[in-house]
């Protein structure tokens, strides 16, 4: 996508820069996020003069890496929909007071009059500081955040662009990895998948979507919502190999136990949001599976992947994510500021979302866990998932895959 990376210099007659929306991703990206920053590109053609992109989110404002995205054609924008990844790059980066004069400074320079923001929660804080800072300095600029997170945990709307697809493809792989692992249950017996999620639950949830009888997997939920308690965990993977002679299992990696401690073998202090660092909890159970019960097992921890496998992508998220761009860019336009686009379930019939908006200060640093309604106690104290949340999450992976192959 060459003219990405052409500079913004362009000026209007007269040696003044036009008046510009500048957009910025943050956070971890997601398979659409990317759709989304070409709805806020699409959505404000014929409503703003030009459209701007920082490098590196809130990093590209302090180092003026400032790039023009007013003359992308259409097959660019295209393309930029099935890109993974996020083609402007992203950060983690949390602003620090000499930190906002400097951004303004930036918007200034570029002639910057609207802010679209596609990220999570510390990125709409990022946002409502920004907005509060200009309007303390005078300066008119109007601000607008577009959801986006596999986490689903914003509060303000009813899901966040990027969950669906990151749950698509746990719901369609842990049904692969389980017929992996019913094929080899002479050797492997247990398989641990580590799901992301920072505190809240959904995706590891999710895994749970495509399942049909005791044989697929995950036959074991551990949600961070719930206490781990290692006897009662040891106790229903044992259960599963005795009755189905293999156990997948899906693990949160935030998973705690009752004094409040990580599972996690492992902890690397906190990031810039002083969130903290977890790893290796899949690991640590398959040790102690192994070291307790005597069988082999394995650790399964996609990283990335769950967030960058285009192939798995649900084309309703990725419809989703670009309309909330787009309607960030009209919001600006029609001047509006200090929101960030909620997406509103139509009730009741056939699926279908709305766009609204939400404050950025309610969204901001809080965090929408997965509700108990969502999810319940079964045989030996098992988690299940419930109707509820089949009937929530199902149709926000568009139309299923067949995953219910033979069993071996």
């Amino acid at each position: 996508m060459t003219a990405s990376t052409r500079s913004s210099g362009a000026s209007s007659p007269g040696g003044t820069r036009p008046e510009a929306l500048l957009v910025g991703q943050s956070g971890g990206p997601t398979p659409v996020i990317n759709s989304s920053l070409a709805g806020v590109i699409a959505g404000a053609r014929g409503r703003i003069p030009a459209v701007l992109g920082l490098r590196h989110g809130i990093e590209g404002a302090l180092a003026d890496q400032v790039v023009s995205l007013t003359d992308l054609s259409e097959g660019d924008l295209a393309a930029l929909r099935r890109t993974p990844a996020a083609a402007l790059g992203s950060c983690r980066h949390k602003l620090a007071p000499p930190d906002v004069e400097r951004v303004l400074d930036t918007f200034r320079r570029h002639n910057v009059r609207w802010f679209c923001y596609i990220g999570g929660n510390d990125s709409m804080d990022t946002c409502a500081r920004l907005e509060g800072a200009a309007r303390d300095a005078g300066y008119p600029l109007s601000v607008y955040g577009v959801p986006k997170t596999i986490d689903n945990d914003l509060v303000g709307t009813d899901h966040c662009p990027g969950y669906g697809s990151a749950a698509r493809y746990w719901a369609t792989t842990t049904q692969e990895v389980t017929r992996d692992l019913a094929a080899m249950r002479s050797y492997d017996r247990v398989l641990i998948m580590e799901c992301a999620g920072r505190n809240a639950g959904w995706l590891t949830a999710a895994t749970a979507l495509y399942r049909r009888d005791e044989r697929d997997g995950p036959h074991v939920l551990l949600l961070p919502e719930m206490i781990f308690d290692q006897g009662s965990f040891l106790a229903q993977v044992e259960h599963t190999l005795a009755r189905v002679g293999y156990c997948v299992v899906a693990v949160a990696e935030t998973l705690r136990d009752a004094s409040g401690a990580y599972v996690a073998q492992s902890s690397a202090g906190v990031d810039r949001f002083g969130h903290p660092i977890v790893t290796a909890v899949a690991e640590t159970l398959a040790q102690l599976v192994t070291a307790e019960l005597g069988v082999k097992a394995r650790a399964n921890k996609p990283g990335t992947l769950q967030r960058t496998s285009m192939g798995y992508v649900s084309a309703v998220d990725q419809d989703e994510a670009f309309g909330a761009g787009h309607e960030a860019a009209r919001q600006l336009a029609a001047g509006a500021s200090g929101e960030m686009v909620g997406l509103v379930r139509r009730e009741p019939g056939a699926y279908a979302c709305d766009f609204g908006s939400v404050p950025l200060t309610e969204v901001a640093n809080s965090e929408r866990r997965l509700p108990p309604s969502f999810v319940h106690g079964g045989a030996g104290g098992a988690m299940e998932i419930t109707a509820a949340f089949r009937e929530y999450a199902l149709p926000l992976l568009g139309p299923a895959p067949d995953p219910h192959f033979q069993l071996a």
